[in-house]
């Protein structure tokens, strides 16, 4: 579960977030949308723990723990991940090895075995099938 209570972010001198207030239960999927300079990637950017973007009061949480306690790269093993509507692309990286090496870095973080890339491609196939994508 991701809880922020009374969340106000300051970017430089300017103050973005005041006093947000959100709670997403677990196994829920929720878009945050707004018109330009709402504030939607400031909250996206805090959470995730990108420089530049300071936390001045409230709190977030996941799963309990204090996100704002947390390094960028601890709130990622954690399972907080920032997606981007038109990702970048890396060349030579295939999309879907990119998505299986950060499905094994999070199965790694969390003690668990590594899914090969066999085995994950096949679990990507099934869950396009199961939503009627074309994978292929």
């Amino acid at each position: 579960m991701l809880s922020i209570q009374n969340l106000h972010v300051r970017v430089g001198d300017a103050e973005i977030i005041k006093g947000l207030s959100l709670d997403v239960p677990a196994g829920e999927v929720h878009a945050i949308m707004g018109p330009n300079g709402a504030g939607k990637s400031t909250l996206s950017y805090s959470l995730a723990g990108r420089p530049g973007y300071e936390v001045t009061a409230g709190e977030a949480l996941l799963n309990g723990e204090s996100l704002i306690a947390l390094e960028p790269d601890e709130r990622a093993a954690k399972g907080l991940f920032l997606s981007f509507q038109y990702p970048l692309e890396i060349p030579g990286v295939p999309g879907l090895t990119f998505l299986c090496t950060a499905l094994n870095a999070q199965r790694k973080a969390r003690g668990e075995t590594e899914v090969s890339a066999p085995a994950f491609l096949k679990a990507v196939r099934e869950q396009a099938a199961t939503l009627k994508m074309d994978f292929e």
